[in-house]
């Protein structure tokens, strides 16, 4: 019989099975080899690739909860999953058995022990993304993770004083992915706390938060950016655009190349007691 880790009774529930524990972990990715988070019957994504190693160390399925999902060549710094397991061992010793075993470009930056309560998708109150621009044409070592320009020119100013004008409480039906008679219910009224455009170099970084996003939402706000910097649109445009409420071409999806996801804010601290972390970070 497997020995329980010495956890303080708020980490223990009657919802987890007898003897296992809650693991929130974060995890990096080049996500440019799979084909997306959401596990696929080829099991080329970042899911099956964690689920798979998850296995090896357990010796038997064990499921993951993801924040959210990444689509097909979309990056992470701060993606979180949870899942419970039986483990008698240390923090660090997990972390560095989930570290080797996973493909490059799949790294595991985190492991903590997590109240049983948190779930790292029904309790986050928000995420960060950033999506990258590259004014000209892409060093070879970049190319993977930015937009290239080429010889097209950007009125980054516009892009600034737009970006401004995007922000706050709004239904955002017009940036999904998605039609307006998609099966999928999903509330389009999200609160965009923050977007803003930055440049540095050749180097252009567009960072958005928000209460949460639409499919595909980050990177159409990208377009509709680049439009706007293009001169293909005007502020006044992009805004009346959203407002109608419709996707159309008129904005179009800013390839996934560009997009990382960075952070994951949560209504609750993930961790049960600051003190359980030792030897969990590095």
């Amino acid at each position: 019989m497997s020995r329980r880790p010495n956890l303080p009774l708020a980490n223990r529930r009657e919802d987890l099975p007898e003897g296992h524990t809650r693991f929130v972990c974060t995890v990096a990715y080049d996500g440019t080899d799979f084909f997306g988070w959401q596990s696929q019957a080829g099991g080329n994504t970042i899911q099956d690739k964690l689920e798979g190693r998850l296995a090896e160390i357990f010796r038997k399925p064990v499921r993951i909860h993801g924040s959210g999902r990444t689509d097909s060549g979309v990056h992470a710094i701060g993606q979180v999953f949870h899942f419970d397991a039986v483990w008698s061992h240390g923090l660090a010793t997990l972390r560095r058995a989930l570290r080797t075993g996973l493909p490059q470009g799949i790294l595991i930056t985190s492991v903590k022990i997590g109240k049983p309560n948190f779930h790292a998708r029904f309790s986050t109150c928000g995420k960060r993304y950033t999506y990258h621009v590259y004014t000209g044409f892409a060093p070879p070592m970049e190319t993977r993770y930015a937009y290239s320009m080429g010889t097209r020119k950007l009125d980054v100013k516009a892009m600034k004083r737009t970006a401004k004008m995007l922000v706050g409480v709004h239904d955002f039906t017009a940036f999904s992915g998605r039609n307006r008679d998609s099966s999928d219910k999903e509330n389009p009224v999200k609160d965009l706390r923050r977007l803003d455009v930055r440049q540095q170099g050749a180097r252009i970084r567009i960072t958005t938060e928000a209460s949460g996003y639409l499919y595909k939402m980050v990177r159409r706000l990208a377009g509709g950016l680049i439009q706007v910097g293009l001169g293909k649109m005007t502020p006044e445009e992009l805004i009346a655009y959203r407002d109608a409420r419709i996707t159309s071409a008129t904005v179009p999806t800013a390839p996934a190349r560009g997009l990382i996801m960075e952070k994951v804010f949560y209504k609750m601290p993930a961790n049960a007691n600051d003190t359980e972390l030792s030897g969990g970070e590095e």
